[in-house]
């Protein structure tokens, strides 16, 4: 019998991705949802459809995350669990109760919750790059996804959700290796740590709403339609068909004395390379003006993911090849359209 894997966050660009490669893989999929609304969303989807996945893929809502034992129902009977429902910094969100909150207690509500499934092996908690360096990163140091900072407190207050969604996720990181020292789990954990995810975005419908998406893909696009973003983002990068295969490689990993527990997913990018790429494989386009110079500024880190590719057999694609998607992407949308 295949495999049972709880997937959180199935309605997001990552878990989504992930949702189709464990389908097209020996493996059954219960995913959670906080609606109905969002399950029909990712069930009826064109791409979910063509897999024709039957009864090897069904929802389960959870309403909120940070509730008590809110995970309790939906892991019995679960071999494997994939957590890739971790809120992203949204312009608006409310710090604490729509990102600090979701980030922290979800995830430890998830692993008290699988403590008391005895059928778990392994679970997979979706990290970030930001976990493994300092808010302010020094380019001048590498970072991998073993590295950890300590914070000198917990905030009280933050700032903006960006800094809200950075100290949680360094705080999560430490919370999971103080889970594991402490509650010695019958089940392995493996973080992973993507840098800026980019590809194709199957769930957005059209091109305006790929444009305008608060999403890696969003930013990117913005930046070669047009728009100048004030704002610097790291310098990281992963193509989401290779998040998606460190997913499921990571998975079915057996663990043992030297194999690592956290796995980074990350190439270096300079985004002001993004425009030439653009005019490079897109000249049609640019000419036409369905294609623009921005301005995407970068900040500079250094980061180092060569453990992931060596363990897992993995070779991340460049810049260039996650680029073409994004952009390809939006452009058969817009022919869509007309």
């Amino acid at each position: 019998m295949a495999p049972l894997v709880l997937l959180t966050g199935a309605n997001g660009l990552v878990g989504f991705r992930v949702l189709l490669e464990l389908l097209k893989g020996n493996y059954n999929v219960r995913i959670t949802v906080r609606s109905e609304e969002k399950a029909r969303a990712v069930l009826s989807n064109q791409v979910i459809q063509k897999l024709q996945p039957g009864g090897r893929l069904h929802y389960t809502i959870v309403p909120d995350s940070v509730v008590s034992d809110a995970f309790d129902t939906v892991l019995q009977d679960v071999t494997y669990v994939i957590h890739a429902g971790s809120p992203v910094p949204v312009p608006g969100f409310d710090p604490i109760e729509q990102v600090w909150k979701p980030i922290l207690v979800g995830t430890e509500n998830l692993l008290s919750s699988a403590l008391k499934i005895p059928s778990i092996k392994r679970v997979l908690v979706t990290s970030s790059i930001v976990a493994n360096m300092a808010p302010m990163p020094d380019p001048s140091v590498t970072a991998t996804a073993k590295s950890r900072l300590q914070l000198p407190g917990v905030p009280e207050t933050f700032g903006n959700v960006f800094e809200a969604y950075i100290l949680a996720k360094i705080t999560e990181a430490n919370n999971i290796d103080l889970f594991v020292a402490q509650k010695k789990p019958h089940f392995s954990i493996a973080t992973i740590s993507p840098g800026y995810v980019f590809g194709r975005d199957e769930l957005v419908p059209d091109a305006e709403t790929a444009i305008q998406k608060p999403s890696s893909s969003g930013i990117l696009l913005r930046s070669l339609t047009g728009t100048d973003n004030p704002a610097p983002i790291h310098g990281g990068y992963i193509h989401i068909d290779d998040l998606a295969q460190v997913y499921v490689k990571a998975l079915e990993l057996q663990p043992e004395t030297d194999c690592p527990s956290s796995f980074g997913a990350c190439g270096l990018v300079n985004f002001d390379d993004a425009w030439g790429l653009a005019e490079k494989n897109f000249p049609k386009e640019v000419s036409e003006g369905l294609l623009k110079r921005g301005a995407q500024p970068t900040l500079p880190i250094s980061y180092d993911s060569s453990e992931t590719e060596k363990v897992l057999g993995i070779k991340f694609r460049p810049f260039e090849d996650a680029l073409k998607d994004v952009v390809q992407f939006y452009l058969d949308r817009l022919r869509q359209e007309q």
